[in-house]
């Protein structure tokens, strides 16, 4: 549930238009990938450290290749994907048995890789309906609104 709430305010971050609901799509499933693998990482023990700095080290790494990817115009929104890596730890963390190779290869709902992306994916579609209805709305009550409905205080009246 919550993960389609950051889903939701991905969207209407990224501009709750067409074009966010790809790039804040991509961007999310993209973070969730990398958490994927930086927890396949830590719990296959790759790295011989403690599992707190393994997690440091790994996650470090990530990071920066996160940012140095992000040069690519289809995984430059860099909010959504690390809205998609720490929704990832937040599952993995809150959910017994997750941080597991066997859940984490599994093609079933404890695996963060398929629970989490669809959870953001479900929350993008509830922005694209919330900004649709919004905009009707707005058009039943206001025959003269001619513009799309923005859904982001980060941006200034369309």
């Amino acid at each position: 549930m919550w993960g389609a709430f950051i889903g939701w305010a991905s969207y209407d971050q990224s501009g709750a238009n067409g074009r966010a609901l790809l790039t804040s799509s991509v961007c999310m499933v993209f973070g969730v990938v990398m958490a994927w693998l930086v927890a396949l990482t830590v719990a296959s023990g790759v790295l011989a450290m403690q599992s707190a700095l393994a997690s440091a080290v790994a996650a470090g790494v990530a990071s920066f290749f996160i940012v140095y990817v992000s040069r690519v115009p289809a995984f430059a929104n860099v909010p959504a994907t690390f809205y998609g890596f720490a929704s990832s730890f937040a599952f993995l963390l809150m959910m017994p048995a997750t941080f597991s190779m066997t859940a984490m290869t599994g093609a079933t709902f404890s695996n963060v890789l398929v629970c989490v992306s669809i959870s953001l994916l479900v929350g993008s579609l509830l922005g694209v309906v919330h900004q649709q209805l919004a905009s009707l709305l707005a058009g039943a009550r206001h025959s003269e609104v001619s513009t799309p409905v923005r859904l982001t205080p980060l941006k200034g009246p369309p």
